[in-house]
């Protein structure tokens, strides 16, 4: 049951960081020198996701991408809130049972 509950944690932890960096986007549209930022994520051999923050390339699309970066992230960490969740459960029945 832990595998299950690390795999949903390290996807929470990468929809975070996204939704921190697409934030972070948006909230320096009008900074001319501020760098804005992307997020690579890559799966790991155990299982779950690994994120990193990365520099991203000046886009005149880049306001809408970052909006709708936001509500993928959304998405993302409501998924993984109900695999939490779903394990918790799944593990106080069997707490139960063997009780």
């Amino acid at each position: 049951m832990s595998d299950i509950a690390g795999i949903a944690a390290s996807g929470l932890r990468a929809a975070s960081l996204g939704m921190r960096a697409a934030a972070h986007n948006v909230a320096n549209l009008a900074t001319p020198e501020a760098a804005r930022q992307g997020v690579v994520l890559s799966s790991l051999p155990s299982g779950g996701v690994s994120v990193r923050t990365t520099d991203a390339p000046a886009d005149p699309a880049a306001p809408l991408d970052d909006v709708a970066a936001m509500l993928t992230y959304r998405a993302m960490a409501g998924a993984n809130v109900f695999v939490l969740k779903v394990a918790d459960q799944a593990l106080g029945r069997l707490l139960d049972v063997r009780a």
